[in-house]
């Protein structure tokens, strides 16, 4: 229209995640849990969701690719952009943890996630955290059994989802939040990853 002028960026996302021919839906909508989500923030497409396939309510599973190696003695981790954790979390590998205490999104190139006490172990870049159940990060908090099928933006009220229960040829590195260790091995035979 003339005389109008939009000032917001648009949301840019990766391509080709996976191979959309392969993908298989699971049936029926899904209500998702939108506890420590901003109103209008968005969740990117194949996020990694815990789907309650009885209730049909989902939650995301957040789990962060470390983008620079640390020590046993730092308190800050340095995350790809895009972590959706918050302050109170618990962040962890299976062996070790940390309560996070503050998120840093100012930076353009990744996100800073600082835990209460050091982790106690050295986390090389590359390494996949997740949102543990407790300070010690031995056991993550939700296990990934789908993915989010398309980008969603979050909506006052119910926010209902459409989620993957199969897809093939997915490519790690064109993924916002990845997928733990433990989210591939629940989704074997379900999620074929190219690694």
């Amino acid at each position: 229209m003339a005389g109008m002028t939009y000032n917001q960026v648009p949301v840019v996302e990766k391509e080709e995640k996976y191979d959309v021919s392969s993908g298989i839906r699971r049936s029926g909508p899904y209500v998702l849990d939108t506890t420590n989500l901003g109103l209008d923030s968005y969740i990117p497409s194949f996020t990694p969701i815990f789907a309650d396939l009885t209730k049909k309510t989902a939650k995301i599973v957040r789990n962060v690719k470390v983008v620079s190696n640390v020590s046993t003695t730092d308190t800050v981790i340095k995350v790809a952009k895009g972590s959706l954790f918050v302050t109170g979390m618990f962040i962890g590998n299976g062996t070790k943890g940390g309560k996070v205490i503050s998120v840093d999104i100012t930076n353009g190139d990744y996100d800073s996630i600082t835990v209460e006490t050091t982790i106690g172990v050295a986390i090389t870049s590359g390494t996949v955290l997740f949102e543990a159940d407790a300070a010690d990060g031995k056991n993550q908090k939700y296990v990934a059994n789908s993915a989010l099928y398309g980008r969603w933006q979050v909506v006052n009220g119910i926010n209902i989802i459409s989620l993957l229960r199969t897809a093939a040829e997915i490519e790690p590195s064109n993924l916002t939040i990845p997928f733990s260790a433990n989210d591939k091995d629940a989704l074997k035979g379900w999620f074929q990853f190219n690694e």
